[in-house]
């Protein structure tokens, strides 16, 4: 699949993902803060296509999800149940995408992975990626496809 391909599949999972599991929204493009600390997450697939999705957010939007996925108060919560959630996020967003990618087969997804920022996988031969905003700052998702074994 190509970028020209990949690319409108983020928008409309990133929407559903955030209305129906965060009670939240898209509030419009975005770019990210260069200056804004972000917390990062992957999760691979495998099946009929292979590849990875990863997400950066920006952790004041990463604290705000997380209190409304976790029915907590901002201040209550850690920066390991704030990590799980952004873990957890990408989980959802890869069965999304990857569930509108192929409307059969079946694919295998990893546990989400947190990462460091700016960890590049030398492995990828096809990758879009699409900011969004959001309360309190900016989420961009990546798709990337592996090569072929």
């Amino acid at each position: 699949m190509s970028e020209i391909e990949l690319k409108p599949l983020l928008a409309p999972a990133v929407a559903d993902v955030l209305e129906m599991m965060f009670f939240s929204e898209v509030l419009g493009p975005g770019e990210p803060d260069s200056n804004a600390n972000e917390l990062e997450a992957h999760v691979a697939f495998a099946g009929e296509t292979s590849g990875k999705v990863g997400i950066r957010i920006s952790e004041p939007s990463a604290r705000c999800l997380a209190a409304s996925f976790l029915g907590e108060s901002e201040d209550a919560l850690t920066g390991a149940q704030i990590a799980q959630v952004v873990c957890e996020l990408t989980n959802m967003l890869c069965g999304c995408i990857v569930s509108r990618m192929a409307s059969r087969g079946s694919f295998n997804l990893d546990s989400p992975e947190f990462i460091r920022p700016h960890n590049e996988n030398s492995t990828q031969i096809s990758a879009t990626q699409q900011s969004f905003e959001i309360e309190h700052g900016t989420l961009t998702v990546s798709l990337s496809l592996s090569a072929s074994s």
